[in-house]
C-alpha cells in the first residue's frame, strides 16, 4: 500500500491463541491466510499484530470496496478457521470498518511495535472526532521518536450488514485506531480510550 494512501474499508479480526505457539501461528498466518487474502479481488494490504504474553492478536485487512470485503470474507473465513485451529487459535470478534485516516511516515515493516486504542464517543460527533484525529493526534504521533504509522478507523453501519445492532448503535461510531513505532519505548496519551494495548506487528504489507 503506497505511503499515505488507503483503501476505503477494512476488516478487523480479534484473535486469541496459545502464547507458547506464537511463532508457529505467525508462520501459518503468513503462509496460508495472507496468501489466501492476496488472491481475493479488491485486496489492498494486511497487518497482523499480537501480544506474545497473552496470545491476543489483531488481523486487519484492507479492501477497495464494501462488496469486495464481504465477498472475500465468505471465501477466506472457512479456511482461516482451519488454519487457526492448528495452533489452538480462535476468532474472538470480527468487525467491518471504514478507514477514516491512514498516514504512513515510513514504509511498512514487520517486527515493529503498535499501540492499539479503542475509543468510544458520541455518534453525533464522529466527524469532529475524525478531524481531531487527522489535525491534532496524527501530527502529535508523527513527532514521537520512532513513529512509523497512524491509523484511524470508524465503525459505521455498512449496507447489507447481517450483524444485529440496537438503534442506538446503528449510527456513526468511532472505532479502533493504532499507531506503529520502531520500538516499544514511547509514551503518548490523548483523549479517553476505553481500551488500549501494546502489541508487536508480526506482519505488514
Amino acid at each position: 500500500m503506497p505511503q499515505n494512501q488507503f483503501n476505503s474499508y477494512c476488516r478487523l479480526v480479534r484473535l486469541k491463541g496459545d502464547p507458547n505457539k506464537v511463532d508457529e501461528a505467525i508462520t501459518l498466518w503468513t503462509k496460508e491466510i495472507l496468501a489466501m487474502l492476496k488472491k481475493q479481488k479488491g485486496f489492498g494490504g494486511a497487518t497482523l499484530v499480537g501480544n506474545r504474553k497473552s496470545g491476543d492478536g489483531l488481523s486487519v485487512s484492507y479492501w477497495e470496496s464494501e462488496a469486495t470485503m464481504r465477498e472475500a470474507g465468505g471465501h477466506v473465513r472457512p479456511e482461516a478457521l482451519k488454519v487457526l485451529s492448528k495452533t489452538g487459535g480462535s476468532i474472538i470478534e470480527d468487525d467491518e470498518c471504514e478507514v477514516a485516516s491512514l498516514e504512513r511516515f515510513k514504509e511498512p515493516k514487520s517486527g515493529v511495535w503498535a499501540r492499539v486504542t479503542t475509543v468510544q464517543g458520541d455518534p453525533a460527533n464522529v466527524s469532529k472526532a475524525i478531524s481531531n484525529f487527522k489535525d491534532t493526534i496524527v501530527p502529535s504521533i508523527q513527532k514521537q521518536s520512532g513513529a512509523r504509522t497512524a491509523y484511524g478507523r470508524v465503525r459505521r453501519p455498512l449496507a447489507g450488514s447481517a450483524r444485529k445492532r440496537s438503534r442506538s448503535l446503528a449510527a456513526e461510531m468511532p472505532g479502533p485506531t493504532y499507531s506503529r513505532f520502531t520500538s516499544p519505548r514511547f509514551s503518548f496519551r490523548r483523549g479517553q480510550p476505553s481500551k488500549r494495548s501494546q502489541r508487536r506487528a508480526a506482519a505488514a504489507c
